[in-house]
């Protein structure tokens, strides 16, 4: 654990890194080349994961980090194929504009950009490592991150 975390500082810095990569991944979420965007987002995630296990003085792995990610994304991909043909499906409405649909992909990366911070940062500290991780929990754990 570093000297910030020890003095007591420890949320709110980690937060802070947070809304730095929450402003990263709504950049990410512009990105309208199809696989391009995944991975501009992989490398947003991947970096906030690390500059938390850094903060909370965690042992990092990239590997680690995107066989976690891999995981995560392993559970989103039914919501992902939706949000797919829900993009398809707003292009058909005359008043949804192609803006439009940026910005709500844009809204949405930095939403689950906030959520796998606030995720990791309850993780770190309870005292836990990349190592011990468990995605098979992520839906106790992100029903009780705040909003």
């Amino acid at each position: 654990m570093n000297d910030k975390v020890a003095a007591g500082e420890g949320r709110v810095g980690a937060m802070r890194i947070v809304r730095r990569y929450v402003g990263l991944s709504a950049v990410a979420g512009l990105i309208t080349v199809p696989a391009l965007d995944v991975a501009a987002l992989g490398s947003v995630h991947v970096a906030l994961i690390k500059e938390l296990s850094d903060y909370y003085g965690a042992e990092f792995s990239e590997h680690t980090a995107r066989n976690i990610l891999i995981a995560i994304g392993a559970g989103l991909v039914p919501g992902a194929i939706g949000s797919s043909l829900g993009r398809k499906a707003l292009r058909l409405l005359p008043f949804v504009t192609h803006g439009a649909g940026l910005m709500v992909m844009s809204a949405f990366s930095a939403g689950v950009s906030y959520a796998l911070g606030n995720v990791f940062i309850r993780h770190f500290e309870a005292g836990g490592t990349l190592d011990s991780f468990n995605t098979r929990n992520l839906h106790q754990i992100f029903a009780r991150t705040p909003a």
